[in-house]
């Protein structure tokens, strides 16, 4: 046998083939086992397992034996012990001065100076919120001499609405907020938008973080939902949306591999976002660094793959009341009810799926109520009687994709004006939960059969959505059928004309005033199950099944614990916000810390792993993690612990001794000087141009597409200046990003993003000469001066404290007046946003 053995590793096709005819006896004096021949049975199992790759049982299981000493010695890493209790060293300050201060004097260092009260103002101001300060809050505070002249203006920044734009931005860096799904066509993700005003309202209304966190992983299963204020939606299921950001392959060939590589992104922004861990180096091998076998990522995999995204109606109980009154309003009108669907024969071989005039909407899940509660007058339709203003959704069930064509008997309006890209009124057939084709009513009076050929989708995993997103139009459904024939079975009475084609002036201003629904693009349990190890990450080859859980290096002595039921979401949101959890509370302290220093006291903000840096000051880190939790996991309340320290006061001005001693500035001896994020520079630039709208939240705005920006999925450009909103609101397209905001390093929605890049670059100095927005806002900005102010040396008093919060130097007065009076007020105001210190903050 030449050493062949079927108890060690097959290391190479040579190898696996010998064993392959050694067992089928195909070779004279090569045969296993020499005792004789092994059952048909036994030698199927035997080759089925080598077209497997011959994994060992061990690397299959991905079991504690394979980790041994490392597992151990990973556990007892800094980053997955508990916070420990520290108190600060002695002295005067506050303790994260202590704490920092302590850190120099064992190097023989000290702190810079303090900065000069208008770099600071300037420094909070666009921290918090992400635009300058104006000149008169500048003036203010000057102007303010008591003890809390400082923290009046971080508690009058924190309550901004704007604060909750700016930290929202933050947060989508770490999601990989997109409102689109790239790949081929970039189709849209119906409703993203929703998400991030979520995002803005929760951190201006301080939601405390270990909430945040249990509605992004299991908001819709909670047991008490979150409202909005205006009691319109429930808010705790939209935290579930950020599972669904990620890229979307069109038609994926593969369909298994796509939804894997689409729960591999899910445990990888997960594991980075709230624990600062790369768990998706687990998904082929166990992590050759972290605690973190194979096996635990399965167990996670197992939640998300038990996960499906739903478009569905989120208004409350009041909010349905309001809407049910509204539409009883319209049924007292007397109209008459809608006319009934024209019947047709069933012929051999056809399948009916769906038979609304024979059936309810037994095993359809309804959302919203324009379907009502049960068919009206033998169809699904999206309309009370003469109404279109209810919008909603019916979800049958799943089932396996039987025949070639499907044939649905429907009847429907157009909405007003274009199609939308997302075709509000529609069926939908969703394959292994992507959207594989939409079928419309065409533009013809009554009910008529409307086809697909179901080629990529016969034999997968289907469920059909009926949709009516259009508060003017409708959609009835009455049959779906299943055939090999291409053609539908023929109508045995003539198509009735839909009702209610003119509308009695009552019931269009009924229709007006009509409450609007809130749809949510969430997370929803479905058919909960576990998954088996998919060998080397290939989903073609399986290990064994893993049981639903959580990481075990955070429950050593208990195990990843048990999931009683469901996706086993709402478990782990619990286990994650327990308050044991080592990193939950240290990963998010350290992404403040960053966003107001510039780097975190973790400067690898993604990665506390073993291969991610080591914290410059440790016991710090603890005390505010703790000090974090222990004050209901308040971020506002973190900002504040960190933004009245003197260390914040810092000026950037840099010691000799100090830069020698610590070069990289860990120990924070001074401010770092930093560049303006790219949204901050585009705010910036309507802020001081005086034309910037500040109204909050809404459907995101179509990005400008500049001519050079092709591609299938092109969409419609929106204007240049982006109908003057904050960049927090321009639709994020991932095949066609704003140029502006990509020349100075917005990130690419792939992954989680908690360190964006900041980079100097001559693309962005050519931006902000040529780019027709820059230079429009110029324009914009010095026709406001020259209106407001006739003299132009206050004139350019104004301009240097609207763009520097300050006044200009004498040299600077002799120069830019020089230079105005040469090429005028517009090319000076385009010169000043292209200053260096315009875009950078001391």
């Amino acid at each position: 046998m030449g050493g062949l053995r079927l108890d060690q590793p097959l290391k190479d096709e040579r190898m696996r083939s010998r064993v392959a005819a050694a067992v089928s006896y195909q070779e004279a004096g090569l045969r296993m086992p020499p005792s004789g021949k092994l059952a048909d049975p036994e030698i199927a199992d035997i080759q089925d397992w080598i077209r497997m790759g011959a994994p060992m049982p061990a690397a299959a299981a991905g079991t504690d034996a394979s980790l041994t000493a490392d597992r151990e010695k990973g556990i007892r890493f800094w980053a997955f012990q508990p916070p420990r209790a520290v108190e600060p060293p002695a002295g005067a300050g506050s303790p994260v001065d202590r704490f920092l201060r302590a850190a120099l004097a064992a190097k023989g260092l000290t702190h810079a100076p303090p900065a000069p009260r208008r770099d600071w103002i300037r420094r909070v101001t666009f921290d918090l919120t992400g635009l300058p300060p104006l000149p008169e809050e500048v003036d203010a505070f000057l102007a303010d001499a008591s003890g809390q002249a400082y923290a009046g203006v971080v508690d009058r920044l924190l309550a901004s609405p704007h604060y909750g734009e700016r930290w929202a931005r933050h947060w989508l860096d770490l999601v990989r907020f997109a409102e689109t799904n790239g790949h081929e066509f970039d189709n849209n993700k119906l409703d993203a938008w929703r998400y991030r005003d979520y995002v803005i309202r929760a951190f201006n209304e301080d939601l405390p973080y270990d909430q945040f966190v249990r509605e992004h992983i299991a908001g819709d299963l909670l047991p008490v939902q979150r409202a909005t204020r205006d009691g319109s939606h429930f808010e705790s299921p939209l935290g579930t949306s950020a599972f669904w950001f990620g890229e979307v392959l069109n038609s994926a060939t593969d369909s298994v591999k796509s939804r894997a590589d689409t729960v591999d992104n899910q445990i990888d922004v997960f594991g980075k976002t709230f624990l600062g861990l790369t768990l998706a180096c687990a998904r082929c091998h166990d992590h050759k660094f972290d605690p973190i076998p194979t096996r635990d990522y399965y167990a996670l995999a197992g939640i998300f793959h038990s996960t499906a995204m739903r478009e569905t109606v989120i208004d409350t109980p009041a909010r349905r009341a309001e809407i049910a009154s509204a539409a009883r309003r319209i049924a007292a009108l007397g109209l008459p009810p809608p006319s009934p669907p024209p019947s047709s024969a069933l012929r051999q071989g056809d399948e009916v799926f769906a038979d609304f005039g024979r059936s309810g909407f037994e095993g359809w899940m309804i959302a919203g109520q324009a379907f009502g509660e049960r068919p009206s007058n033998g169809a699904a339709r999206s309309t009370g009687p003469g109404t279109d203003a209810m919008v909603g959704s019916l979800t049958s069930r799943k089932f396996r994709m039987p025949k070639l064509w499907v044939h649905i008997l429907m009847e429907g309006s157009k909405p007003d004006g274009k199609v939308k890209e997302e075709i509000p009124l529609r069926v939908t057939v969703v394959a292994d939960d992507h959207k594989s084709a939409h079928l419309v009513a065409k533009e013809q009076p009554g009910f008529h059969w409307v086809s697909a050929r179901m080629t990529k989708e016969i034999g997968r995993v289907c469920y059909f959505e009926i949709v009516d997103r259009d508060r003017s139009g409708h959609i009835a459904v009455s049959r779906i059928l299943f055939s090999d024939d291409a053609t539908p079975p023929a109508l045995e009475t003539a198509p009735a004309p839909p009702s209610g084609q003119v509308k009695p002036p009552e019931l269009a201003a009924l229709e007006r005033e009509f409450p609007v629904s809130v749809w949510g693009m969430i997370a929803a349990d479905e058919d909960p199950g576990n998954v088996r190890v998919h060998l080397r990450g290939d989903h073609r080859n399986l290990g064994e099944e893993v049981p639903r859980g959580f990481l075990r290096v955070f429950q050593p002595e208990t195990g990843a614990g048990a999931v009683a039921g469901g996706s086993g979401r709402l478990e782990l949101s619990r286990q994650l916000t327990d308050g044991r959890n080592p990193l939950l509370a240290r990963v998010m302290v350290n992404r403040v810390w960053k966003h107001h220093f510039g780097h975190g006291l973790v400067r690898t903000a993604d990665n506390f792993g073993l291969t991610g840096d080591r914290p410059t000051h440790p016991e710090l880190l603890d005390w505010l993690a703790r000090r974090f939790m222990e004050t209901g996991w308040s971020v506002k309340a973190l900002h504040r612990e960190i933004l009245l320290t003197d260390a914040y006061r810092m000026s950037c001005r840099a010691d000799r001794k100090a830069m020698a001693a610590d070069p990289r500035n860990d120990l924070l001896h001074h401010m770092p000087v930093r560049r303006l994020e790219a949204e901050s520079i585009r705010d910036s630039l309507l802020a001081v141009a005086g034309t910037l709208d500040r109204s909050l939240h809404g459907p995101g705005i179509p990005p400008h597409i500049s001519k050079y920006q092709d591609g299938r999925g092109k969409p419609q450009s929106g204007p240049a200046d982006g109908r003057r909103r904050r960049s927090v609101y321009i639709q994020v397209r991932r095949n066609f990003l704003t140029p502006l905001l990509l020349a100075f390093d917005y990130p690419l929605p792939v992954s989680t993003i908690g360190t964006r890049g900041s980079s100097t670059a001559p693309p962005q100095a050519l931006m902000m000469m040529n780019n027709e927005f820059v230079a429009g806002q110029a324009k914009s900005w010095a026709a406001r001066l020259e209106a407001e102010e006739p003299d132009s040396e206050r004139r350019l008093e104004k301009a240097y404290r609207e763009a520097f919060a300050r006044l200009p130097e004498e040299w600077e007065r002799r120069e830019t007046l020089a230079f105005a009076a040469r090429r005028g007020w517009a090319e000076l105001c385009h010169a000043l946003f292209n200053s260096t210190e315009f875009i950078y903050v001391q």
